[in-house]
């Protein structure tokens, strides 16, 4: 399975404004502001036609210098993914960098992201929803051959859901 992809941004990186999609419209809804002063550390975004086990689409997250345009598709380069439980459901993060930035023209597996800033990600998907009392567990990080499992799995979920 190719690793290139087309991720729709949802959040800016540094941003603390939580967008999400509304599946009727396609529209781009704020769905809340973080509590507390945690900001996205890289920009979020989802690969359409997938499906994860929290009923949502499949996250990404996009590893730039630029914080990106909400509602703009970004080609993606794959890398690796976090595993987390988000309120007892899966709720896996792919990562990648942006296909288009020659700064990134070198990442070609997870171990090629500055450890510091895999810590950075984990960090504030530990914390980002503890004011709101909920539990999110960070589970780990894994290479680009079970993050591409993974996309497969969940392309087969949204599959089987819509038809």
């Amino acid at each position: 399975m190719e690793n290139k992809l087309k991720v729709v941004l949802e959040i800016s990186k540094n941003s603390r404004l939580k967008y999400e999609v509304d599946k009727e419209s396609g529209k781009l809804v704020l769905d809340r502001v973080l509590f507390g002063s945690n900001v996205y550390p890289q920009n979020y975004g989802y690969i359409e036609k997938t499906l994860d086990h929290d009923g949502d689409p499949l996250d990404v997250l996009i590893i730039s210098n630029e914080s990106l345009l909400p509602g703009s598709v970004i080609p993606t380069r794959i890398l690796g993914a976090m595993k987390m439980i988000d309120s007892g459901d899966r709720d896996t993060k792919l990562i990648g960098v942006v296909d288009v930035d020659v700064r990134y023209k070198s990442f070609q597996k997870l171990a090629d992201i500055p450890e510091a800033l895999l810590n950075e990600i984990k960090d504030f998907f530990s914390n980002y929803k503890k004011l709101e009392n909920k539990e999110v567990e960070v589970q780990e990080f894994v290479d680009l051959e079970e993050a591409m499992k993974i996309l497969a799995e969940c392309k087969d979920l949204f599959k089987k859901s819509h038809y």
